[in-house]
């Protein structure tokens, strides 16, 4: 998106922003967080700060407030919190987390080398990351990218060129990292990044691309923390960290892009089984308790698939089964899908309910999946306004909020009935993002249940 070079009066220019902004960001702690009344955080001394630092925000900020409350104020201390979080990692001692310094060393570390290429580069990341939500939850990040442009944030700052693109394009695709992990996406959805031309710059060369999985892996973890201080495991670090480098390793054909292409094919493949997983390990997480292992989600994923075809009548292993029900399945990239998958997936709310250790998988998740795949093959025979190997956004419509009381889950036994929201779901493309977009409405296949 092009910038429309609006003019703000910048209060700080060139180093004196960097210092600013480095000066004002170490000054974010979680103690000072907890001495504030959180429904009141745009009404501190550190708020004003944050928008004599960014001018054009005030605006932005103002009219996120007066459109959306509740979101206002589940956004403007998450952004706080990611850098308190940010400052703890930095000093290598994180008592909050319940993670001691030996746990968290490899994270430190990496925050020192990025920090040592440039200190303003992850600062800016937090500050700036989800900005777009106050205008568009929907595509909060992309908003978010395209406001840093639009209004100016980033220009006369003292800024290199490889730190702009570097913020800006972390920014852009900070959500890729964690809902590959979540399962909501797979790796195939780095191949946007191919095909982004400014990403060219940082592409072609490889210590840039290094710097940016350090930045987009560092970012991911701080923004977990600046939801939930103790929701990461040492098991989680390393399981990110192991992303990271998968990642640097397809992406050293670097101008190859149909190298990185096949590569990103390839390691969706192998790793689908573990996307599953993801839906389970969104709230219950990894390592966070004995039971929680990797065996035991596998063994989840095993038992329901089971149970799963001796319903159905089916003769077929599981890697059959993948090759010929879920065969399209890597190019599917749910957008805030947890809302259906978690709850279909074992009945947890996040809440209520997490993975104990006789939890069932419901049969009906391999089933939602299954008739996702065969829609989607049927879109790229027969519908020729869709892109044959190209990317499916699917979007959930219409389901009910997790602490709602409804038939939801019990409705979807009915036989027949997954077959017919799918098959009524709406084809379009996204000519922008070239992508095909699959929106599946659950609206009026469900009620409330009366008390």
């Amino acid at each position: 998106m092009a910038s429309n070079n609006k003019s703000y009066n910048l209060t700080y220019k060139g180093n004196e922003f960097k210092g600013k902004l480095l000066e004002f960001s170490k000054s974010i702690s979680f103690d000072w967080l907890l001495n504030q009344d959180i429904a009141q955080l745009n009404n501190t001394s550190a708020f004003d700060t944050l928008i004599r630092l960014f001018p054009p925000l005030e605006e932005t900020f103002q009219k996120g407030l007066t459109k959306d409350p509740q979101e206002f104020f589940k956004t403007l201390p998450h952004i706080f919190q990611a850098q308190a979080a940010y400052n703890r990692i930095y000093s290598g001692d994180f008592p909050e987390s319940q993670l001691d310094r030996d746990a968290i060393k490899a994270v430190h570390d990496l925050a020192h080398c990025l920090a040592s290429f440039s200190p303003f580069v992850m600062p800016a990341i937090l500050w700036l990351h989800d900005i777009g939500r106050f205008e568009d939850k929907r595509r909060h990040n992309e908003k978010s990218a395209e406001m840093i442009l639009e209004f100016n944030l980033l220009k006369d700052r003292g800024l290199t060129m490889e730190e702009a693109i570097l913020i800006r394009k972390v920014v852009q695709y900070h959500l890729l990292i964690g809902t590959l992990y979540t399962g909501e996406s797979s790796y195939m959805s780095f191949e946007s990044l191919l095909f982004d031309e400014e990403f060219q710059i940082i592409m072609n060369d490889s210590t840039s691309i290094k710097r940016f999985l350090d930045s987009l892996t560092l970012f991911t973890m701080i923004d977990v923390w600046g939801y939930h201080i103790n929701d990461i495991s040492p098991t989680m670090i390393g399981n990110y960290l192991e992303i990271k480098k998968e990642m640097g390793e397809i992406f050293t054909n670097k101008g190859d892009i149909k190298k990185v292409a096949k590569g990103l094919k390839e390691k969706s493949r192998k790793h689908l089984d573990w996307r599953l997983m993801g839906y389970m390990m969104a709230f219950s997480k990894i390592g966070k308790k004995p039971h929680l292992t990797l065996d035991f989600y596998a063994g989840m994923i095993d038992d329901g698939f089971k149970r799963y075809i001796e319903r159905e009548g089916l003769s077929i292993d599981w890697d059959r089964f993948k090759d010929k029900y879920l065969d399209k399945f890597d190019q599917v990239q749910f957008k805030y899908g947890l809302g259906v998958l978690i709850p279909l997936t074992y009945g947890g709310t996040g809440k209520k309910m997490h993975l104990k250790e006789d939890t069932k998988v419901n049969p009906n998740l391999f089933h939602l999946l299954a008739n996702i795949n065969s829609r989607i093959k049927k879109e790229e025979e027969t519908n020729p306004q869709s892109i044959p190997g190209a990317l499916w956004n699917v979007i959930f419509k219409g389901y009910p909020l997790w602490n709602q009381l409804t038939d939801f889950q019990e409705r979807l036994n009915e036989p027949g009935l997954i077959e017919e929201i799918v098959n009524k779901g709406s084809v379009n493309v996204d000519d922008e993002e070239k992508v095909n977009v699959l929106s599946i409405d659950y609206t009026g296949f469900w009620e409330h249940v009366e008390y």
